[in-house]
C-alpha cells in the first residue's frame, strides 16, 4: 500500500526531492485525454475543422511533441515559442503565428520556415509581411484578426474582443484591409480570426461574435467579392480551478457556435468556411499542479498566521493580477 501524495502515478515528495521546488508537475495522460476529446467532439464531427493548441498556456519542447503526436496544430505568439516548436520538429504548416506587436525577425522566421498562417493584428503589419515575403520570393498566408466588439463574461483584464481592445482590427477597417491584401502579390488572404478573452464560461459571447463576423463576411462577399475560406474563433474556453467548479465539455462551446454559423451562412447564401479553434488553458489548465516547500510559519496572537513558501508571483502571478483562486 503506497502512502503520500500522488499525481498521475508519481510520488510528489519524490519529485520535489529530485527536482527541487517550486516545481510544475504536468500530467501527460490528462493532456492526451483533452486532445482526444477535441478530436472526437470537434475535428471528427465537423468537416475541414482545425484545432491549434495555444502555446501561451504552457509550452515546452515535450509539450510540443505531445501536441504533435495527438494531431493538433500549434498557436505561437513569439519567436521564442516558434523556436521551441522548431526544436520539437513541429510541422510548420500546422503552426499559426499570433502577436499584437510581432518583431520583424519573428515574421522573417515565420516566412522562412513556412509557418502555415500569420494572423495580422494591425494595419501596418500587413505592409511589413508583404515587404518581407516579397524580399524572400514567398507568399504569406494570413488571417485578419477582427475585434468583434463583444464583451466576454470574464475578468476585464482578460477580455480581448471588446471595442477599445489593443488586440485586433476594428470592424470598420476590415473591408479596407481585406481589399488591400487581395491586391498584394505576396499575400494570400485566407480568412478571419477573432478571440474574445480567457476563462469564458458561457458560449453565448461566441455565438454573438458569430453573428457579427458572418455579417462582415456577407459584406465582404457582396462589396469586395471575397469569399471567406477560413474562420478561426480563438479559444478562451473556461475551466474550473477552485472548489466544486468543473470544466464544461468542449461540445458546450463549439456545438452552439457551429449551429449558429451554419444557420447564418445559409441565410446569407455563403459557403461554410473551415473553422479553427485555439484552446490552451482548456487542454493543460487542469493537467498540472505546482509544488512548493513551506518555510517560515509566523503566528501573530489574536491576528493571522502566515505560512511562507518558496514561490510567488514569478511562478503564479494570477491570484495577484486577476484575483484568481486555486485549490
Amino acid at each position: 500500500m503506497r502512502t503520500g501524495l500522488y499525481f498521475d502515478g508519481c510520488n510528489l515528495r519524490d519529485l520535489a526531492s529530485k527536482y527541487g521546488t517550486p516545481l510544475y508537475v504536468v500530467s501527460k495522460s490528462i493532456i492526451k485525454d483533452r486532445c482526444r476529446e477535441i478530436r472526437r467532439g470537434f475535428l471528427d464531427r465537423y468537416a475541414n475543422s482545425r484545432a491549434y493548441y495555444a502555446g501561451k498556456a504552457f509550452l515546452t519542447i515535450a509539450i510540443c511533441r505531445l501536441i504533435k503526436k495527438e494531431g493538433l496544430g500549434l498557436d505561437v505568439v513569439s519567436g521564442g515559442e516558434l523556436h521551441l516548436a522548431l526544436k520539437a520538429d513541429f510541422p510548420t504548416a500546422n503552426i499559426v503565428l499570433h502577436g499584437n506587436n510581432k518583431l520583424r525577425q519573428e515574421i522573417e522566421m515565420a516566412i522562412d520556415r513556412g509557418v502555415g498562417r500569420i494572423v495580422v493584428d494591425w494595419e501596418g503589419e500587413l505592409d511589413l509581411i508583404n515587404e518581407i515575403a516579397s524580399s524572400k520570393g514567398r507568399r504569406a498566408s494570413i488571417l485578419l484578426r477582427v475585434t468583434p466588439e463583444v464583451e466576454a463574461l470574464t475578468h476585464k483584464y482578460i477580455q480581448t474582443g471588446h471595442r477599445g481592445s489593443k488586440f485586433g482590427i476594428p470592424l470598420e477597417r476590415v473591408p479596407c484591409l481585406a481589399e488591400k491584401s487581395l491586391s498584394m502579390e505576396h499575400i494570400a488572404l485566407k480568412g478571419l480570426h477573432f478571440h474574445l478573452g480567457s476563462q469564458i464560461e458561457d458560449h453565448r459571447p461566441y455565438v454573438q461574435a458569430i453573428d457579427v463576423v458572418t455579417e462582415l463576411m456577407a459584406n465582404l462577399e457582396s462589396d469586395k467579392g471575397f469569399i471567406l475560406e477560413e474562420l478561426d474563433i480563438g479559444g478562451g474556453f473556461g475551466i474550473g480551478t477552485y472548489g466544486d467548479a468543473s470544466s464544461k465539455p468542449l461540445s458546450y462551446f463549439v456545438d452552439p457556435v457551429m449551429e449558429r454559423l451554419r444557420a447564418r451562412c445559409s441565410a446569407f447564401g455563403l459557403p461554410l468556411p473551415s473553422v479553427a479553434i485555439e484552446p490552451g488553458r482548456w487542454i493543460v489548465g487542469e493537467a498540472g499542479i505546482t509544488l512548493y516547500t513551506i518555510g517560515a510559519i509566523k503566528e501573530i496572537a489574536g491576528s493571522t498566521t502566515y505560512i511562507s513558501v518558496d514561490g510567488g508571483m514569478a511562478d503564479n502571478p494570477r491570484p495577484a493580477l486577476y484575483g484568481a483562486k486555486y485549490d
